[in-house]
């Protein structure tokens, strides 16, 4: 029946699934006015859940710091490469998929690049020179955009120099510009694009494109010069490569980390110790709903498998992991090592148009919602995924992109907003000792912000030491801002992106957040 229902009305099932999340969110985020008239305990029931539940994320993160910091110190100290060396391949799981030998065991690496200046594009080639992980077993793959093509690629041949043949290969492609269906600004036109021409090459040149692990950069990412090894060591060793996409749980933004303006840290370390928790806790479905993004792997196989990225689309990562979660028929997800790379946190060339860099980027990572109706129409007519895995992904899309959105707004405003649209609601006991409890227990979870200064300060780079001590304390206490940002680039963007799908606008032309030096 519905199958039926979505093939005789494919446009309307879709676009009901689009405005499903910016429903959703709104009324979710207007709860303490209607449920406020409608039924006012029930706002007080909402917000006491919300409150233990915010809570409990509290301690949760600080366990998964916990347990993921110890892992990340010990993959650092190890010589992968060494690891890699030892393997027994006669003992190695699925030998159908299994390259033949180490000396068979190949790295494809793709970094799609636009108008980077020299600073930029160096760092990357110069950690990918330096990889533990023999350079003449690595393709080198750049495509870039066509409008800054030739400026970028004699760029990319000056860094490189003579070094260039040290790699087993170097591939420079250009993408051209206004190719019909394409959105414009995101990275899964240009990556399919040179993607594509390399399986070509390679093909040409009687490569057996089994023997490749594929990973995919930022123009700005720094490896650290274990990651090649570190990742084949894990490709090598798990059982059913082809159902696994490979990342790190550890994105650092060293580049730059204390050049940016306050904020844009704040930004950055919460998606690097948001990753390393949530990536290292070993019970509750955290595991089972991770997909791709940044920089991730995945045998070269699953890529030509999945048919690459979706080109018409303004997201890439996301979507891509939903391709490949598709033609696994549900059992693709993810593998984890701890061997980080290095990104550019937003940065402009003022305070100003730094934060409005940052609003723009969010904005796009918003926009990742349209993963939202690509999923679900597609679980609705894919029988061969299995209904558990179906409703864990659906509850995580309403946790990921409604709940966890609007929690921090509604505990902050949700009392106020209701008891200022019904007066009444004050006199209940219960409403009356509410607003002292939810202080009570935010103020308790404030104190986790301490551990959180603790790891970050353990993990990214040092603060400079030409600082004085009042700005290095400064810096250490910054943390707490965390909760202006809560309440505004990890919310006003994110409600954006979800208001302009509920209204049917596509964000076709998306914004290139530029990287500065």
């Amino acid at each position: 029946m519905v199958e039926k229902l979505i093939k005789n009305n494919p446009k309307l099932v879709h676009r009901a699934l689009e405005m499903l999340p910016g429903l959703l969110t709104w009324t979710m985020m207007l709860s303490p006015i209607w449920l406020g008239l409608l039924y006012p305990p029930a706002v007080i029931y909402m917000l006491t859940f919300l409150t233990v539940y915010w809570s409990y994320m509290a301690i949760r993160h600080t366990l998964g710091l916990v347990l993921g910091f110890p892992k990340y110190k010990r993959e650092m100290a190890t010589d992968w490469w060494q690891k890699c060396q030892e393997l027994d391949f006669d003992q190695l799981p699925e030998k159908m998929t299994l390259p033949p030998s180490l000396q068979e065991t190949k790295h494809l690496v793709l970094i799609p690049a636009v108008n980077e200046p020299e600073a930029v594009l160096r760092e990357p080639l110069e950690a990918l020179l330096n990889q533990t992980f023999p350079t003449d077993k690595i393709t080198l793959v750049y495509t870039l955009e066509e409008k800054y093509a030739e400026q970028t690629k004699k760029t990319i041949l000056n860094i490189l120099g003579d070094r260039k043949d040290k790699f087993e290969r170097v591939l420079i492609y250009i993408h051209p510009a206004g190719i019909p269906g394409e959105a414009i600004g995101a990275g899964a036109a240009n990556r399919t694009w040179g993607a594509k021409h390399a399986v070509e090459e390679l093909t040409q040149q009687g490569e057996n494109l089994r023997n490749y692990i594929f990973t995919t950069f930022d123009a700005d990412h720094v490896p650290n010069k274990n990651y090649l090894a570190r990742l084949a060591h894990l490709y090598l060793t798990i059982d059913k490569r082809d159902h696994h996409f490979y990342a790190t749980a550890v994105h650092l933004f060293n580049n730059n980390h204390w050049k940016v303006p306050a904020m844009m840290r704040i930004e950055a370390n919460f998606v690097t110790l948001g990753t390393l928790s949530s990536r290292s806790l070993p019970w509750g479905i955290s595991e089972s709903t991770k997909d791709t993004f940044a920089a991730y792997s995945v045998s070269l196989q699953t890529l030509i498998d999945a048919c690459y990225w979706d080109v018409s689309l303004g997201v890439d990562d996301t979507i891509f992991f939903w391709r490949a979660f598709f033609i696994r028929n549900g059992d693709f997800k993810l593998a984890t090592h701890y061997i980080p790379y290095s990104a550019d946190a937003v940065e402009g060339d003022t305070y100003w148009t730094s934060y409005k860099s940052l609003y723009k980027q969010l904005l796009r990572w918003g926009w990742g919602v349209i993963e939202v109706p690509f999923s679900v129409e597609r679980f609705l007519l894919d029988t061969k995924v299995a209904l558990s895995k179906k409703l864990v992904w659906i509850y995580d899309h309403f946790k990921t992109r409604v709940m966890l959105i609007n929690i921090v707004f509604l505990i902050t405003f949700g009392f106020g907003f209701a008891t200022r649209i019904n007066p009444d609601l004050k006199q209940s006991s219960f409403a009356y000792s509410l607003p002292d409890m939810m202080s009570y227990i935010l103020t308790l979870t404030m104190v986790f912000l301490i551990p959180n200064a603790i790891y970050r300060s353990k993990i990214a780079k040092p603060m400079p030491e030409n600082w004085p001590f009042w700005r290095k304390t400064l810096g250490f206490l910054e943390g707490f801002l965390v909760i202006v940002n809560l309440l505004t680039y990890s919310f006003i963007p994110f409600v954006d992106a979800q208001t302009r799908m509920l209204l049917g606008k596509k964000m076709k032309d998306l914004y290139h957040t530029p990287k500065v030096r």
